[in-house]
């Protein structure tokens, strides 16, 4: 039985389906991108070293429809006012979050919404409170089905130490219900 969700969603453009960090697309639909490099199907291990992934972004410039969207420190906290208003709209419990710079992972226990629309609802709640002409996300999301309690609590420690990975401070944000 399902009592969590591990959700991931990235903003537009920064997270590419050759991505040399990973991605789970299927496809590269684009010639111009596809130029770059092979699909590399799921996260890839090791990662790769940070001058390959500058390399990268270089040569993908110009190969999306619009700029990509990056959260930075004062956009953050923005996002995440709008992932307050999402939670209280729906009454949802979020055992943990991390808002990155490219990316989002959130782990909300089970409700009466699918994990899909919800995820969607955060997204549309953090455009508005952006108040972007574009979304800045992405089509979509990726999530995780959770069974157990400690399959809950794993996950929660892999979500508050992804910012910490990433040189960044560890995050608290008003709407996570710590485990």
């Amino acid at each position: 039985m399902i009592i969590a969700y591990h959700t991931i969603f990235t903003t537009y453009g920064t997270w590419l389906p050759n991505d040399p960090r990973g991605s789970y697309s299927k496809a590269v639909y684009d010639d111009e991108l596809r130029a770059l490099g092979d699909l590399r199907y799921g996260r890839q291990d090791p990662q790769p070293e940070q001058n390959t992934l500058r390399r990268f972004w270089t040569a993908s410039r110009g190969t999306t429809n619009r700029r990509p969207f990056f959260i930075d420190d004062s956009t953050r906290e923005i996002v995440a006012r709008g992932f307050s208003q999402t939670v209280q709209k729906f009454g949802l419990t979020i055992r943990a979050c991390a808002i990155m710079n490219d990316h989002v992972h959130l782990l909300s226990l089970r409700s009466k919404h699918r994990i899909e629309y919800i995820a969607g609802r955060f997204k549309a709640d953090a455009s508005r409170v952006l108040s972007l002409p574009e979304t800045p996300w992405t089509k979509g999301s990726w999530k995780v089905f959770i069974g157990d309690r400690e399959a809950i609590a794993s996950a929660a420690r892999y979500i508050e130490m992804n910012p910490i990975k990433a040189g960044r401070e560890p995050q608290h944000w008003d709407f996570v219900t710590p485990l």
